[in-house]
């Protein structure tokens, strides 16, 4: 009986988030879409052991909040 009643909840735990409709509410909170003004910048040569710096801006023109996850140095 335990094991019928463990296997029903797993069954309804898995079915209850696959007819969850989650296309209607992605399409309310519009789409992200993030825009940096000037994508690269060349350092000038510096001496090994200096700390350099450059800001880059990252706005986001889109219609729901933009969430940068990542950033890495090409």
């Amino acid at each position: 009986m335990k094991k019928w009643f463990f296997l029903l909840m797993l069954v309804l735990l898995w079915i209850q988030p696959l007819s969850a409709d989650t296309s209607s509410s992605t399409a309310a909170q519009g789409t992200p879409k993030g825009s940096i003004t000037d994508p690269s910048y060349k350092f000038d040569p510096v001496i090994e052991g200096d700390v350099v710096t450059h800001e880059f801006t990252i706005t986001n023109s889109g219609t729901a909040p933009l969430k940068i996850l990542k950033v890495q140095a090409g």
